[in-house]
């Protein structure tokens, strides 16, 4: 009996000090192409996005590493909320001192409908102990929050990684420049493209997700650090969507009264009607991801001006 209370608190010991150390000191493992922590490494920047697998989807880092010879970087969660993109970026200039020539923002229309929630684990693990605490007080404030989730947050999440790092780490880094996927997308297909169902029209505003682009906005004039919100160019049936066009409109609005830039998919030469350049309704192919990051290069560099 003594011999397995000691092997069950040496256990819980082990445990313990696994949960702690990925809580605090995961951000400072060096994952590399992709997370906070390796785009601190990279030094000064001349162009940083902060957004979803739109933007991990839709801009193409090789052509942009040639544009800035290399100083250029995409910080990309799936499903990553503009509650977290505040988060990310307080972690960027805390935990660094490097300059950022220009951060670009997703404006996804529908990101202001989503209800603040954790879409994507690699959000908490790029996060020190202090942004870890932020985001969850995010979530709670906003509601919905459960004892369940609070475990998955502070003890399950992440502890994949945590064991596998060495083997997975390498994988993944291959996937930077293929919008996170294993190979590179295939169009979906006009079949497919033009028969896909959606239905969106039920989605409403989260006064959370608003605030947070306020937020956004306001740290970064702030800091004088220069910015602008990007929206990618989604399948024409989408951007067609009337309750699409209603949340396009409501983020355009916002950022109009806080006098911030932005460049609309339309800014950009971009067919958005071909179905080869899309996987999906908001996802490109790697034609269309090719296609666009050359005409959005052109555009980005009249915005640094």
């Amino acid at each position: 009996m003594k011999k397995i209370i000691i092997t069950l608190a040496a256990a819980l010991m082990v445990i313990t000090a696994a949960v702690g150390f990925k809580n605090i000191y995961s951000c400072e493992m060096p994952i590399k192409n992709r997370g906070i922590r390796d785009a601190l490494n990279s030094g000064d920047l001349e162009v940083l996005f902060i957004g979803s697998s739109t933007f991990r989807s839709n801009v193409d880092m090789s052509l942009m590493d040639e544009a800035y010879d290399g100083k250029a970087y995409d910080i990309s969660y799936g499903g990553n909320q503009l509650t977290a993109t505040a988060i990310q970026y307080d972690e960027i200039k805390r935990r660094s001192d490097n300059s950022y020539g220009l951060m670009v923002f997703e404006l996804g229309p529908m990101m202001i409908t989503e209800e603040v929630a954790l879409s994507d684990s690699r959000v908490i693990w790029d996060l020190s102990w202090e942004g870890k605490r932020a985001l969850w007080k995010s979530m709670y404030e906003a509601g919905g929050t459960t004892p369940s989730m609070f475990y998955e947050y502070f003890v399950t999440s992440g502890m994949d990684d945590l064991l596998t790092f060495p083997v997975t780490e390498p994988f993944y880094a291959t996937r930077y420049y293929k919008g996170a996927k294993t190979g590179e997308t295939a169009s979906g297909g006009r079949e497919f493209l033009e028969n896909e169902e959606f239905d969106i029209s039920d989605k409403e505003l989260v006064p959370a997700q608003i605030n947070a682009i306020c937020d956004i906005i306001n740290k970064c004039e702030r800091d004088k650090q220069a910015y602008v919100f990007l929206e990618s160019p989604c399948y024409y049936r989408l951007e067609e969507d009337v309750k699409f066009r209603e949340c396009r409109k409501e983020f355009i609005k916002l950022l109009d009264s806080l006098n911030a830039p932005y460049i609309l998919s339309s800014d950009v030469d971009f067919d958005n009607t071909d179905p080869e350049n899309y996987e999906d309704m908001n996802h490109m192919s790697f034609k269309g991801r090719r296609a666009y990051t050359k005409e959005l290069i052109k555009v980005l560099g009249a915005a640094r001006k």
